[in-house]
């Protein structure tokens, strides 16, 4: 469990572990779930019950200062639907302009078939955040799209549950078979 960017992780310790223990109290499930990339878990992770309460969002925000001050984006981005969230709320923290990047294009209004919503220039540098990562599968089709656009993107994410290669603030996993685990 550790912020995968450079710098000094050992000083974050302590909202790693808030983190951690604020997931399980409040966001963590046990059962049978199949996760979007397909893959079946024991565990489930409901962002929305950490995303809702505005003081845990606007702490999990915060611990993204250090990849904003590594990577300097002149773009801040959300996937469809959680990142949206962090973005948003990383975005006004930051005052770093924002993009949001969809799963699918829209058919509608004056840009259909597009994926990314908000005003961009080629070769911004652009921090794409992401909720939770299972196979990164998502989020990586969501940086492929972007850098279609001739954006240079850094994909990061809230938690890992450690099958993608995608940095995140941690790596979340618990072995299976542990005593059931109910919010």
């Amino acid at each position: 469990m550790e912020h995968l960017g450079s710098g000094d992780s050992i000083g974050r310790i302590p909202e790693l572990n808030w983190l951690r223990k604020t997931i399980i109290q409040r966001a963590l499930t046990r059962g049978d779930y199949v996760l979007s990339g397909g893959v079946r878990s024991d565990y489930y992770i409901d962002k929305f019950r950490l995303f809702a309460d505005p003081h845990i969002l606007r702490r999990i925000t915060r611990m993204f200062t250090p990849i904003v001050t590594e990577v300097a984006p002149d773009l801040i981005c959300g996937t469809e639907l959680g990142g949206v969230i962090i973005a948003t709320a990383l975005s006004q923290m930051t005052n770093i302009p924002m993009i949001v990047v969809r799963k699918e294009s829209k058919s509608y209004g004056a840009f259909p078939d597009e994926f990314v919503e908000g005003p961009y220039e080629p070769y911004q540098s652009v921090l794409l955040l992401e909720d939770i990562v299972s196979s990164g599968r998502e989020v990586l089709a969501a940086k492929a799209r972007l850098e279609e656009l001739n954006l240079r993107v850094t994909p990061c994410a809230v938690v890992s549950r450690g099958l993608a290669p995608v940095r995140s603030l941690i790596q979340f996993s618990l072995p299976r078979g542990r005593t059931k685990t109910d919010n």
